[in-house]
């Protein structure tokens, strides 16, 4: 008798244990079936200008960044990963198919909408033209010829500096003193703060962060008509995606709407600029 009960028990044991084993191998299978419907997608991004993207502490942050994450957060087919590169090799990488999505604060232009899709609008943006405090120079623009004769300083391939070089084309004898730099934004400005340039031309939600953060000796004035008309066509930033991820762009604007609507993206924006600059959606 006392044999049996111990083939008994030692079957009973063999048989809780090839249950947790197979309960095991069911809780790794449904793990790796996850991970594998997941599709990998990459954001590159240039890193600046601070605060929509920039690094902390060596990780990447800045309101673009949250809001990206915030929208993925909404898209459990997708893994995003996010990666830093220069600026220009943020579209290269799209054309080429190695990156799936830019996020810089980007503008549309007739260019990029060639070659590339926008996702719905993630930022209402508006512009200034910064001057040192007290500069006799200082005045609001509606056109590019208010500005004529003065230097300003812009990064290569952003949309004020390429509406620069336009103007310039076509008024060689008007021109703006458009000086290229690499440097971060708080230099530029730190550059006009000091009377090296004129002007910058620059998004207002930006300028008034940077204002707040660093306490410069500037001032914002307006821009109108023609001009700002030149630096945006309509008054948004976006999300840039490759030609062919059309699914990722109708998923991405889902999920953005959601965003939106749930007020994530009023939180973010409040957060850096004290304000929502999110857009409104009729549909």
């Amino acid at each position: 008798m006392k044999l049996q009960k111990k083939v008994l028990f030692g079957l009973l044991g063999l048989a809780v244990t090839g249950l947790l084993v197979a309960c095991g191998n069911h809780s790794s299978a449904t793990k790796a079936e996850k991970a594998q419907k997941q599709t990998t997608v990459i954001a590159a991004t240039g890193g600046n200008p601070k605060p929509f993207t920039f690094e902390e502490d060596g990780k990447l942050t800045g309101h673009n960044i949250e809001l990206l994450k915030a929208v993925f957060d909404k898209l459990p087919q997708y893994k995003l990963k996010i990666t830093k590169v220069e600026f220009p090799s943020m579209f290269s990488g799209l054309s080429s198919g190695r990156y799936q999505i830019a996020v810089n604060n980007l503008a549309k232009n007739e260019e990029r909408e060639k070659n590339y899709q926008f996702s719905d609008p993630i930022f209402k943006n508006s512009y200034v033209v910064i001057f040192k405090k007290g500069n006799s120079k200082a005045k609001e623009a509606s056109t590019w010829t208010d500005l004529e004769g003065l230097s300003t300083v812009g990064s290569a391939g952003v949309n004020s500096t390429t509406a620069i070089e336009e103007y310039n084309k076509s008024n060689p004898d008007k021109e703006i003193a458009l000086n290229y730099s690499s440097e971060d934004l708080k230099s530029q400005l730190q550059g006009v703060e000091s009377g090296k340039y004129d002007f910058l031309v620059m998004d207002k939600p930006m300028f008034d962060y940077y204002q707040k953060e660093y306490d410069l000796d500037l001032v914002g004035k307006d821009i109108s008509g023609s001009l700002s008309t030149d630096l945006m066509a309509e008054p948004y930033s976006y999300f840039v995606l490759g030609k062919e991820e059309t699914q990722l762009t109708k998923d991405v604007n889902k999920a953005l709407k959601e965003v939106i609507k749930d007020g994530t993206s009023k939180k973010i924006n409040e957060k850096y600029f004290g304000t929502d600059y999110s857009p409104s959606y009729d549909k």
